[in-house]
């Protein structure tokens, strides 16, 4: 039957061993959707739920002809159905069906890093290190009465904010 396609996806869990799979239909012809098969055993009861449900298509035309085709999300959030046109679908943790990234609360990890992200924390390092270069030549006397000097105080100031930064994994974030 043209424009309906029947898959399968089978993988194997690291950790556990497990072996895990779900089935896939898509039919564009009529009413395009995606149904999909899969079954969830629960951790802690060891209870088999096997689900079976259809995920509306839509279509959006492409500029050099043809059509991209996006999933319209089928869960309902606080009892207010969802109805986004996403490109991805996930299955968050605890999660039993598939939904967009909105529905179940999911964020890039981007979202949590500082607006200059991985490699602008470095590059602020790399600065608060120059300013300290400069300032220390710049310094003629280190104390005064017994007290440091202003200059020395804001060496000093940079300095212990460069040291939190000297604490975080730098390898994990780089990566």
């Amino acid at each position: 039957m043209e424009g309906c396609c029947h898959t399968g996806l089978t993988w194997t869990r690291k950790l556990s061993g497990r072996t895990n799979s779900i089935g896939i239909v898509v039919d564009v012809l009529s009413e395009p959707y995606v149904k999909l098969s899969y079954t969830i055993t629960d951790r802690n009861s060891g209870e088999k739920t096997d689900y079976d449900y259809k995920v509306g298509l839509t279509t959006t035309p492409c500029h050099y002809g043809g059509v991209r085709y996006w999933f319209i999300c089928p869960l309902s959030t606080n009892g207010v159905y969802c109805g986004r046109r996403v490109g991805t679908l996930f299955l968050a943790p605890g999660g039993r069906y598939f939904g967009c990234r909105h529905c179940y609360d999911l964020f890039y990890e981007s979202r949590n890093e500082c607006r200059l992200g991985r490699f602008g924390q470095l590059g602020y390092v790399l600065k608060a290190e120059r300013q300290v270069q400069e300032l220390r030549e710049k310094v003629k006397r280190w104390t005064y009465r017994g007290r440091p000097t202003r200059k020395v105080r804001r060496i000093n100031a940079i300095t212990k904010r460069m040291g939190s930064y000297a604490f975080m994994d730098w390898e994990r974030l780089l990566l």
